[in-house]
Order: C-alpha cells, then sequence, then structure tokens
C-alpha cells in the first residue's frame, strides 16, 4: 500500500474510489458502467463522456508544492481528458490538470490572484493514443515553477507560473474527470491510480525524478 505523511489522496480504483491515503478521503462516483479491467492494468475507471466522475469530500491542503500524479489511458480527438479539478476561482487556490485533444497538449491552471491563468505543453500526449501513460505534474508555489514528467522523465524545461499563485489551501471538494465552470466538461478515456501529494519544500531535481519513477511503479517515495 502506498502511504505517507504528506500523501493527500491516493485512488488506486481497485475497489470503488476508496482512499487509500489513510485520511479516509474517500470519493464518490458518478456514471455507469464506469469500473473496467484492461491488459496490464488490472482494475481502473472507465469515462465515458456522459455523466462520469468521481468527487471527494472537501478537504485544504497545506505545505508549497502540490504533486499530482496518475495512470490514463485516452483516445485523440475526443473530449479535453480532465484529469483533476477544484473550485476555480482568481483569488482562492485551485487545481486543474487536463490532456487537451486537439493538439494533445498538457494544460494545467491556477489561481494568481487576479485571474485564473493557464500554461500548457504541447504534444505531451502525442505519442500515446490509447496507451496508458503516467503523468506527474509538480507545482512549486514557492519557487513558482511547473514540472510535467510524462512516464517518468520530465518533459521540458519548468515552465514559470504567472503572478503570485495561490496555493490551494482552501477546504474544497476535488474531481476526476470533470470540469465544471463555463459548462460541464467529462473525460472520455480510462484512469487508474490517482495520487495527490503536498510536499513543504521543492527536492532536488534528482531526488524528485527519482520520486516520480517510485509512484510509476507503485512504491512509496521518500520526499
Amino acid at each position: 500500500m502506498l502511504w505517507a505523511p504528506n500523501l493527500q489522496l491516493y485512488y488506486p480504483f481497485e475497489n470503488q474510489a476508496n482512499d487509500y491515503s489513510g485520511n479516509a478521503r474517500h470519493g464518490t462516483v458518478f456514471g455507469s458502467g464506469v469500473y473496467a479491467t484492461r491488459p496490464n492494468a488490472g482494475r481502473c475507471l472507465y469515462f465515458d463522456g456522459v455523466g462520469d466522475y468521481v468527487a471527494t469530500p472537501s478537504f485544504g491542503l497545506s505545505g508549497t508544492v502540490v504533486v499530482f500524479a496518475a495512470w490514463v489511458r485516452c483516445k485523440d480527438q475526443v473530449t479535453t481528458q480532465r484529469l483533476l479539478s477544484s473550485f476555480q476561482s482568481p483569488t482562492v487556490g485551485y487545481i486543474l490538470v487536463s490532456r487537451y485533444h486537439a493538439d494533445n497538449r498538457l494544460n494545467w491552471q491556477y489561481a494568481n490572484g487576479l485571474v485564473e491563468h493557464a500554461d500548457f505543453l504541447n504534444y505531451f500526449a502525442a505519442p500515446f493514443e490509447n496507451v496508458w501513460l503516467h503523468v506527474c505534474v509538480v507545482c512549486d508555489y514557492s519557487g513558482k515553477n511547473v514540472y510535467a514528467y510524462r512516464n517518468g522523465i520530465l518533459y521540458a524545461s519548468p515552465v514559470a507560473m504567472t503572478g503570485t499563485p495561490v496555493f490551494p489551501s482552501t477546504s474544497q471538494a476535488y474531481t476526476l474527470g470533470r470540469y465544471l465552470t463555463g459548462g460541464e466538461l467529462l473525460t472520455d478515456g480510462y484512469l487508474q491510480s490517482a495520487q495527490l501529494w503536498t510536499l513543504a519544500t521543492m527536492p532536488p531535481a534528482a531526488q524528485m525524478l527519482a520520486n516520480v519513477n517510485r509512484l510509476m511503479l507503485g512504491m512509496n517515495p521518500i520526499w
């Protein structure tokens, strides 16, 4: 079992949306026919883009770094894949991580005190249509950088966060596969082993890379 003091949420999706982080933040699964079994993946969730998503209880975060990691399997040219999202406000910290279908970019958003800001990396998922892809996004609110890892490898240079990023400390619910600001947007694809971490400081690059690889293997990172 993957567990550590700074693990905030861990859904392996082997048994409903039970939280294995030790925090008992069990999720609620919406939709029908959501549970599936995929080769080399075991149990996972399948979202068909119609009413399927997972909602967490409300909770706040503390620290300066947020890490989100998940295994996803999606097709190109379908609805944008909403991997993780929370309440959206320019002054209240929130999180949005998604895979955009048109150019397979990885997109994330955050509040910077004045506006809701979005950044992305082009072609992040382009070689991985309908195959499993490990996504890990690390937001360093103190250092004002976002790091995106694709299958355990840092995809590009860190992307600078704009303005004064607002850490998501306010208690709020998170959703996997759903985004509900300006119209409901739902994921079409598979999701497995979603994890949310918080850290007090940004680890050195070599340590972060080693821990991302441990996450891929289902092992407990050593932050």
